[in-house]
């Protein structure tokens, strides 16, 4: 397992950087994007953080989401989150990304203060990733993209919902309900439902995902929940699209 991947041709405005990790004692990388004017000026920009899938890296996904990151005036950072990391040191990404890599951008760039300067995205385990940490952490962020967000993990222990057919989507959400499973600790939507008032209204949730994913009914169960909850959100789904990045952007 590698903790530094650097790119082999990283996209214009985008240079692979390393940042030293308390938690993990070791070095980290990063990619990070700059708008091209940020050398010829000294305002502050706000910051976005993707978050790759499963077996992605910290470069994995610079060239797909480029056509995003190079459309807008932001600083878009790409840091290594790979599980492998957590499976290796047993410690997790969460507080690495939390407690080094956010403090870390923050001092040495020119980076808004704030929840309203930060937002937060990424690609299926990235996905989940994004909307758990968003919706765990509501003051750090003023925004989630989810795009085809992998959930089943966060929902319960053993409680799968990959490749189920599109219409068992409601009833397996109504059976979490019926049963409660919402209600443990760390289950994603109990911490929706905890955070709820700081949530609504002012964190900007956007999910989108294929209707051929097969994690779609992980994505539509959320989405219920959300609606449930009154909490305002944008939920996207992309006809005949599969668990592709490239094909919901």
């Amino acid at each position: 397992m590698n903790f530094i991947n650097r790119p082999e041709n990283p996209p214009r405005n985008v240079t692979h950087k390393v940042f030293y990790s308390k938690v993990y004692s070791r070095d980290i990388g990063f990619n990070i994007y700059l708008p091209p004017e940020y050398h010829q000026s000294d305002e502050k920009y706000p910051v976005a953080y993707h978050l790759h899938g499963w077996i992605g890296d910290e470069s994995s996904e610079i060239g797909t989401m480029e056509k995003i990151y190079a459309n807008r005036r932001s600083i878009t950072v790409f840091p290594n989150n790979s599980p492998i990391i957590e499976a290796y040191e047993n410690l997790p990404v969460e507080s690495m990304i939390m407690d080094d890599l956010i403090p870390h951008i923050d001092a040495e760039y020119r980076t808004e203060p704030g929840a309203e300067g930060r937002s937060v995205s990424g690609f299926s385990m990235g996905g989940g990733m994004a909307f758990y940490y968003a919706a765990r952490h509501p003051a750090l962020f003023t925004s989630v993209t989810a795009y085809a967000g992998t959930y089943h993990h966060y929902y319960n222990r053993g409680f799968s919902t990959v490749g189920a057919a599109p219409d068992m989507a409601r009833a397996l959400y109504e059976d979490m309900m019926r049963e409660e499973r919402y209600l443990e600790e760390n289950n994603i939507l109990c911490i929706v439902r905890q955070n709820a008032d700081l949530i609504r209204g002012r964190l900007r949730i956007t999910m989108h995902v294929g209707t051929d994913d097969i994690l779609f009914c992980d994505n539509e169960i959320l989405h219920l929940y959300l609606e449930a909850l009154n909490i305002p959100h944008n939920y996207t789904l992309f006809q005949g699209v599969g668990h592709e990045l490239q094909g919901i952007l």
